[in-house]
């Protein structure tokens, strides 16, 4: 803006003669001084404009995931009623799991103190509680965590945990959940399963159940095993599948030690762990009791929510049990390659899907694919069965452990 300068006129006054008497003249009036005039005031100079504030970029909302795994998984929670397991802080994240040993433990990971704690729930080995420092490595969506005598991996999309420990001077393989049960009822539908128990003492006598356990709403359970449930509901044989029998078990919420109980009539017959897979619910069992002659049998079983297998296995795994690695399985369509890491050797197996057993003998079961290598008898075989996108369950007619096989 231009500054304008105003200018002032000066004017002089002059005072004019008066008339008198003849030769007699007055003496004229000196003329006033003019007074000066004011110095005009400069004007003040405009105040430039506060220049305006850049509004705040506003927060970017979280964006929910649509990871279809995650998805999945969290939606089969939701539905059955499932709660993460309460930590004593927010910085601590709970895993209940069974040990293929026989036992079922509580495993607590602290972000902040960078700890794990592990609390024996059930034990058949009297082993006894023990914590330790860890440090963790997370690769995509698995993050794992290394101990003294523990390794132990968690999907964070569907906080399944699998990994090694040793307690007590046993080792062991455990696989298991980050979720509590809230209402029973919502457990209810048909699931495939396989077992494996022997004696605690020496690991003798080995059974291996495999067939279908039916849950209600109102919480009672039946195992059929080695058969199906035909169209009345009823447990039948199914020949060619080994050894006929069936169990009859109640579902119960045992809220001193915060698991689920199964039992049958009045005797335990093992803890529940419930798993939210993306392909369904899947429950973990810690089994273990006396047998007729009052021997301790201990081992797990693994039942997955009956639903048919497909190309999706295919991929490579990586298997353990008994606490270490055992090898590698990996499947592309009708061929598995399977690599045994004590001999370093890997061979050929078909791949039969929904299906158990081989050969005459094999009868539709959905969830399930036989590995069969064509070198072995006909009643040598595997059973595996997904329970998630990144683990399965392997079951041998000749082993007394399941096999948990993560997918890489």
């Amino acid at each position: 803006m231009k500054n304008a300068l105003s200018l002032a006129a000066l004017s002089v006054v002059l005072t004019a003669c008066g008339g008198g008497s003849d030769n007699n003249s007055a003496t004229p009036t000196a003329p006033t001084t003019p007074t000066t005039p004011t110095t005009p005031t400069t004007p003040t100079t405009p105040t430039t404009p506060t220049t305006p504030t850049t509004p705040t970029t506003p927060t970017t909302p979280t964006t929910p995931s649509t990871d279809p795994v995650t998805v999945a998984s969290e939606a089969v929670a939701a539905q059955a009623g499932l709660s993460l397991i309460a930590g004593a802080n927010a910085s601590q994240s709970v895993y209940d799991v069974v040990a293929d040993i026989g036992d079922t433990w509580r495993i607590t990971f602290d972000s902040a103190a960078k700890t794990f704690a592990i609390k024996v729930i059930a034990t058949q080995f009297g082993l006894t509680d023990r914590s330790g420092s860890y440090t963790a490595t997370t690769d995509g969506n698995i993050t794992t965590y290394t101990g003294t005598d523990l390794q132990l991996s968690v999907d964070a999309r569907t906080r399944l945990l699998s990994g090694s420990i040793k307690l007590g001077g046993k080792s062991t393989t455990v696989s298991g959940t980050a979720y509590a049960v809230g209402d029973v009822a919502k457990l209810a539908g048909s699931y495939t399963f396989l077992g494996a128990m022997r004696n605690a003492s020496n690991g003798a006598s080995p059974f291996n159940p495999k067939g279908v356990l039916k849950v209600n709403a109102d919480g009672s359970a039946q195992m059929c095993n080695n058969g199906v449930f035909n169209a009345q509901g009823v447990c039948t044989a199914v020949a060619g599948l080994g050894e006929f029998d069936s169990a009859n078990l109640t579902l119960v919420k045992d809220t001193a030690r915060g698991v689920l109980v199964a039992r049958q009539g009045q005797l335990d017959f093992g803890i529940v762990h419930v798993h939210a897979g993306d392909r369904g619910l899947a429950l973990f069992v810690d089994r273990y009791g006396r047998n007729q002659e009052n021997v301790l049998r201990v081992g797990t079983l693994v039942a997955a929510k009956a639903v048919k297998v497909g190309t999706e296995i295919d991929g490579s795994y990586s298997c353990a049990d008994q606490g270490g690695a055992t090898g590698k399985i990996t499947i592309a369509g009708t061929t598995a390659t399977v690599t045994n890491n004590s001999t370093g050797k890997s061979h050929n197996e078909s791949v039969t899907l929904n299906k158990a057993s081989t050969g005459s003998q094999a009868v539709d079961f959905d969830g399930i694919a036989v590995l069969k290598d064509p070198q072995d008898a006909q009643s040598d075989y595997s059973m595996f069965m997904p329970v998630s996108s990144s683990m399965a369950i392997e079951y041998s007619t000749d082993k007394p452990y399941l096999t948990v096989c993560v997918k890489k």
